[in-house]
Parts: structure tokens; sequence; C-alpha cells
């Protein structure tokens, strides 16, 4: 029986400190490891490790390593690689990170990923077994969502997770949407919008034993009636859930009280910017700053905990934003938030306009590294005082002071996470040179 050994990579310490960031447990069961092994052939022996909680075993008797690879990562994830090649253990790599840096993988792998894996990592690993690897895999046609294999969950170490444990579940993939910063609609190959059918959600769910879930989908309600669908079905089970989606929704009380039913704890938005001018420079123009307030009412009323996300160093943007942001969160008693600088990723319009602008600072490392950086010469302030900036939104956001002007006293559990909210991203706060946002979970 063929061994395969799948990786999730860690980030490393610093840019100064190649030591892998290691945690004590997760707080989200993730889906990539169990999806991809759940994709593996019956008759492979598969194994999964994180490698944010321990070192692998360079020694293991395995005949495949598959490593799943971000930005972040990509530096150490060719570190585990090439020592298992070293051995001449085949790898494979493939995640987000290969749709745009191929040609780098390739320089780690004996053979790549490119966009979906549904069809061709079985065939990878058939190819694997028969010695007739090819050096790249890609698919031209999208993947249906319909009947897509269920995690093995099983496979994971339940001692690396929190106890709360809440389960991620693909919900969809792609984005409706066009902002000028995002790459998402080009890492699955810009297929579109694709959102799976409710009644495998909702069976996926009763396989994977939670009441807590996190649906994974950059855009939780691309389709509205069929988001209501889902919704109605989620009632019986009774379930607590989390998601992203458009603040526009915020604003629909009909929505968000099905929501609410269903089982909504918390809700994360991409309201990005306070100022009209800065969303109409990012082509998110259907994002409102005047009706902020009235969604903010709209999710208090309902006891829906909530967080919203920034990104900062638009060319409309200057030193006063900064202040301005904080006035705003603190007046409104927002529960949480995180505050990101503007990323040029390739793929995006953003990225073409500062390439062609000649403002993009060292492009081949960007991103590479955990906490807060700038990769582009801003507009209105420099790129120092775009970093010092977000940092300095993010330590005043999670004081002491603040978190306890703001957050009401835990009496439900939407209020407890906001809660566990905060007191992470305090953490985050105040060790944001060598943290990112999501490095715990």
């Amino acid at each position: 029986m063929a061994q395969l050994l799948i990786i999730q990579a860690a980030t490393y310490r610093a840019r100064d400190d190649r030591r892998p960031l290691r945690i004590r447990k997760r707080k989200l069961v993730g889906a990539v490891m169990p999806y991809l092994a759940a994709l593996a052939p019956r008759d492979w022996d598969v194994q999964l490790l994180d490698d944010a909680i321990e070192e692998p075993d360079y020694d293991a008797p395995v005949d495949v390593v598959a490593i799943t690879v971000r930005a972040v990562t990509s530096l150490r994830a060719y570190e585990i690689a090439d020592r298992f090649r070293e051995r001449h253990v085949t790898v494979l790599l493939g995640g987000p990170h290969a749709t745009f840096y191929t040609a780098e993988m390739c320089e780690h792998a004996d053979a790549v990923c490119v966009g979906e894996g549904e069809e061709i990592f079985p065939r990878m690993l058939a190819d694997a077994a028969g010695g007739r690897l090819r050096k790249v895999y890609s698919r031209a046609s999208v993947a249906s969502l319909a009947g897509l294999a269920t995690p093995r969950w099983e496979l994971l170490n339940p001692k690396h997770y929190v106890f709360y444990r809440p389960f991620v579940i693909q919900h969809s993939r792609g984005c409706p949407y066009a902002c000028e910063f995002c790459a998402e609609r080009r890492l699955n190959g810009d297929f579109g919008y694709r959102q799976r059918p409710a009644e495998q959600i909702v069976e996926e769910i009763r396989r994977c034993g939670s009441r807590h879930i996190f649906f994974a989908a950059s855009q939780f309600v691309g389709h509205k009636s069929r988001t209501m669908e889902l919704l109605e079905r989620l009632i019986p089970l009774r379930i607590r859930w989390s998601a992203l989606f458009s603040p526009r929704f915020g604003l629909d009380g009909a929505f968000l009280d099905l929501a609410k039913r269903s089982g909504l704890l918390h809700v994360n938005m991409g309201i990005e910017s306070i100022a009209q001018s800065t969303l109409q420079s990012m082509h998110k123009s259907f994002n409102r700053s005047h009706s902020y307030v009235e969604m903010i009412d709209n999710l208090n009323r309902r006891n829906i905990s909530y967080s919203f996300n920034f990104v900062l160093g638009a060319d409309t943007d200057d030193a006063g934003v900064f202040p301005a942001t904080l006035r705003f969160l603190v007046e409104h008693n927002v529960p949480a938030a995180y505050f990101n600088v503007m990323v040029p990723l390739r793929g995006t319009p953003l990225f073409e306009q500062m390439s062609a602008e000649g403002r993009l600072i060292d492009e081949p490392n960007m991103e590479r590294w955990p906490g807060v950086a700038c990769h582009f010469h801003p507009l209105r302030m420099s790129g120092e005082e775009l970093v010092g900036g977000v940092r300095w939104l993010q330590r005043e956001f999670y004081s002491l002071r603040s978190m306890g002007r703001r957050l009401r006293f835990p009496r439900s559990q939407a209020d407890l996470a906001s809660w566990n909210v905060n007191l992470t991203q305090r953490k985050v706060a105040l060790h944001s040179e060598r943290m990112n946002e999501f490095s715990e979970f």
C-alpha cells in the first residue's frame, strides 16, 4: 500500500528568524488537509501533519508528500519539500500560491497542481505510483461543486484543536464581486461564483458531528435565494455558524432574521473603508459608507456578533485615516475589526497599476513573511507611516480600555464570540511584527 503524507506548512517566525512559528492548538478544524485526503484513492494509506504544531519526520517511510502552499508559508513549504526530495521522496505542491508562482514552485517539487484539485490530485497520485509524473497539472474547465468528497476528519488529531472546535465546511468558491485589490476571482481559474447544493452542505455538517460551523466562502451570500434555502435547512440542525458576507446584507432585515434563526453566531464583513471615495477607488462602490450605522444597529438589535475588515493604504488615504477609523469604531462600539495594509497581489488590477507606475517594493517577496508590511509606495504617506498607522490602530483598538468600553458583559454566545475575537486579536496587536491576523486559526 502506497504511503501519502499531506502537510500544511507553517510560517516562519520573522524575516530574520527562519524557525517555524509554532502554536499549541488550532481554533478551527480546517478543511484543506482532510479534503485532500478524501480525494486520494482508498488504496493509499494517508497521514496528515500540521507543521505549525509538530515538526515533520523526514525519515518517515512515505512514498509521496503533498504540501499545500500559501504565499506566507511558501518558503517554509520549500524547505520541507527540499528535505524530502533529498531522500528521493516524491513531492507534490499545490494551493493558492501555485496559481501565480507556478515556475517557482516547480523548482521545489516533482509535480505542481495549479487550480482546483478535483480530478487532478487523484491523477497526480496515480501518475506518481506509475512513474509517469508530469511537472505541471492544471484544468481548463470548472470543477463541479456537486457531490464533493466528504473530508476525512478522522485523520486529524483532536488534541491539536481547542475544545470549542468549529469545523470549516466548504460552502462556495469564487466571488461575484471584482474588488481592485482581490485575487480571489483568479485563484480557481476565474470560473465565477459557485455554491454547493444546500442538501449536500447539510449532510456534510451532519457527518462532521459538530454544532459549531465556519463556512469557507469568500462571499457567503452570492445567490441570495439559494442562501435563504440553505438557511431554512440549517434551522433543524440547531448549530451555531459563522461566515463572511457583504455589508449590503446587513441592511436586509428579512435575511438577518432568517440567518439568526438558523444559528448565525458571527459574521465578518469587508467594509474596507469608512470613506466612500476610497471605496470608489477600490471598485467597491456597492458598499455604502453612509449606511454603516444602520447596518450596525441591525446587527446589534439581533445580538449578532460581527467584525469588520479594513484595507488601508489606498491612493485616497492619508495619515488621517487611522484616527478617523478608530473614532468611528469606538463611537459605534464595533465589537471587532481586522486592519490590513493594502497588498497589490498578482492577478489583480491593483498589481497591474502599481507595476506600471513603478511603485512595487520587492515584489518577488510579497507576503512571504508574517506581520504587518508594506509592499508598495503609497501616494499620500510613506510606507513606514502606513505600517505604523496600522500597528497603532491594532494596539489602540485592542487595548484593554477600548475592549472594556466597546464590548458587552458576556451574557450570550454572541458576546462570548466577540470577546474571543478581541482576546485573540489583542495578542496579534501586541506581536504585530511576527503574527498575522489568522496565525492561530
